[in-house]
């Protein structure tokens, strides 16, 4: 099920991801797990992130759904 950018950005905050607003107005964000890093897309009040990409973020940061209870 596609996730809305807020609500996956609070997910990785409890989950201890810290995120990073980009510099230059790109439309995404930076979350940081340790030394793992990955990008969210903020493109707009009706976007969504699709589930293959939310896998891909998840495993960017090795974390899986379990652990932000999806």
């Amino acid at each position: 099920m596609p996730i809305k950018p807020r609500k996956l950005e609070t997910m990785l905050v409890r989950a201890g991801c810290t995120v990073e607003t980009k510099r230059g107005g790109s439309g995404h964000k930076t979350a940081r797990n340790g030394s793992r890093k990955t990008d969210l897309p903020f493109h707009g009040a009706g976007f969504e992130i699709p589930d293959k990409l939310v896998n891909r973020i998840l495993a960017d940061l090795g974390l899986t759904r379990a652990d932000l209870g999806l």
